[in-house]
């Protein structure tokens, strides 16, 4: 078969970069040395291997890696304790990284470990052998779920059409429905490959640790604030992420209920578990893209979680090899024992051709070359990132969330009837979305953490502080932004907004008393608005 040039072209590319800063090393073993864990690993699996251990596979999306790091570079058990847990019972590769940065190549990258070519559809058409083939040659049924893609064959997957799916209604409702409803298929019974790509922890953020949701639909309260005209307020940029922590609290929720099922059926340590992510997502301020990769931005958005639990792997392990995603499928195949049914471009993690990697490598979004960021810079840039996060936006618990941004924050905690307070001005605030309730029932999903709207009645292009209260306490702090006024015009538009996260922990069941106050010069408190 002849390969396409492209193809050709895009793989010499990453060879290239997959050799750069690194020691000559032999390629005479093309498994590459391998560790006591490793060989552990190996040997159980052959014990059991007669019996074809379940495999569930889970890709989730636009997940920067490093928001799971705790101040010692672990998984911040207080906050993910199951992917902790992964990284506890399992491998975790935590230099491993993207080869592209949008999901509809990214995504196939990860199950033909082929590099991205240009002109490719994400359908089993231009993707005709891939994990699936590695699991259903040999007999495994598949059970797959997939929101961006449609690899798997009709000979694995009857009645598979060659026509992805649209992402757009698969973000706006049902995520949570079909990943719940995922994990119900995996049960004891004949060997089974389970595949789920999940739009999560991806935006709308909505979700929260808790497993319950910030409002019901979809929508931002505020249109575009996790958009373009969102893109260039330093403040709103902390606020999103704050939001996207909780929904991969949400996540990691999630992945913890499909343990507890996975162990109740007695089927956690017998399976492989892989856990990966298609891409990440850069926090850079006042650029009008966060998911288009360069050398400024490779740092947020190349990493990935990659999680490989082998069936009947002894202990966990940390590998720092600069794996990619390329490579997933070649591991699995690995630790396996299994063959691979086709060639790929990616090698096993514990190939030589892996572990003399120096770097990073993503193909440009256009295809027209490789963003390569060397081993020592990303590192370097990574911790850096981490501390600022750290700093910002806490770790440990949720608690501390909430208490590293904002002015004012020696406000938090304290009772608004021991604070100074002003007179009302001409200052108004206009609360909408989950705002607009302080009433929480306590079989609902909703809980209204958000507090979201514009402010009328300033003196125009001010930004100002402020300061939000539930049932008298004060439980948060921020400022007032603006838009821009378009994804093309990046000039502010003259609606002054607000969105302030609040504590879930700080709503009761019944009504709540939420107050919105400006926070003046001289330090009182201005009320503003109230729901």
């Amino acid at each position: 078969m002849i390969k396409h040039p492209m193809r050709i072209a895009l793989t010499v590319a990453l060879a290239a970069a997959a050799a750069y800063g690194a020691a000559a090393l032999p390629d005479d073993d093309p498994g590459g040395p391998r560790s006591a864990d490793a060989r552990y690993a190996d040997s159980a699996y052959a014990k059991n291997s007669e019996r074809k251990p379940p495999v569930i596979m889970i890709v989730l999306d636009e997940f920067p890696v490093d928001a799971l790091l705790g101040p010692d570079g672990t998984i911040d058990r207080g906050r993910y304790p199951s992917f902790a847990e992964l990284a506890r019972t399992g491998t975790w590769y935590r230099n491993a990284s993207t080869v592209y940065d949008s999901t509809t190549k990214a995504v196939p990258a990860i199950l033909d470990g082929k590099a991205p070519e240009k002109g490719t559809r994400p359908n089993f058409l231009d993707h005709p052998r891939s994990v699936y083939d590695l699991f259903g040659s040999r007999g495994y049924r598949i059970v797959s779920s997939e929101e961006a893609t449609a690899i798997c064959p009709p000979r694995y997957c009857p009645g598979s059409r060659p026509r992805r799916p649209a992402i757009l209604p698969f973000l706006q409702e049902g995520r949570r429905e079909r990943l719940q409803s995922f994990f119900s298929q995996v049960r004891p019974g004949p060997a089974t490959f389970y595949f789920k790509h999940v739009l999560l922890p991806h935006g709308p953020y909505m979700f929260l640790p808790s497993g319950r949701q910030s409002r019901a639909g979809w929508r931002d309260p505020l249109p575009s604030m996790n958009s373009i005209p969102g893109f260039f307020d330093d403040y709103l940029t902390l606020h999103n992420q704050q939001r996207m922590l909780l929904q991969i609290g949400f996540v990691d929720r999630e992945l913890g209920r499909l343990f507890e099922r996975l162990r109740r059926l007695d089927m956690y340590d017998r399976s492989m578990i892989v856990v990966t992510s298609d891409h990440g997502l850069s926090s850079e301020v006042g650029r009008d893209s966060r998911r288009s990769t360069d050398r400024r931005n490779a740092d947020e958005i190349a990493p990935v979680p990659l999680f490989i639990k082998a069936p009947r792997q002894g202990g966990g392990r940390t590998d720092d090899s600069y794996v990619r995603t390329t490579d997933i499928v070649p591991t699995m195949a690995d630790v396996l024992g299994i063959p691979m049914p086709y060639r790929a471009d990616g090698h096993s993690a514990r190939s030589r051709a892996v572990l003399r990697r120096r770097a990073i490598a993503v193909v440009r979004r256009d295809l027209s070359g490789t963003v390569v960021v060397g081993a020592a810079e990303m590192e370097r840039r990574r911790r850096a990132l981490t501390r600022r996060r750290l700093r910002l936006l806490g770790s440990g618990d949720w608690a501390s969330l909430y208490t590293g941004i904002g002015p004012n924050r020696r406000l938090l905690g304290r009772p608004v009837s021991m604070l100074r307070t002003a007179r009302a001005g001409a200052l108004r605030a206009r609360l909408v979305g989950a705002s607009t309730s302080g009433a929480v029932n306590s079989a609902s999903l909703i809980r209204p953490t958000e507090v979201s709207g514009q402010l009328s009645g300033g003196r125009p292009g001010v930004e100002r502080e402020l300061a939000v209260a539930v049932n008298g306490r004060i439980e948060a702090v921020g400022r007032s932004f603006h838009l821009t006024r378009s994804r093309t015009d990046f000039r502010p538009e003259p609606t002054e907004s607000f969105a302030v996260n609040v504590p879930e922990r700080s709503l009761q069941v019944g009504r709540n008393r939420i107050e919105l106050f400006e926070v003046t010069a001289g330090g009182r408190l201005r009320p503003v608005g109230r729901a």
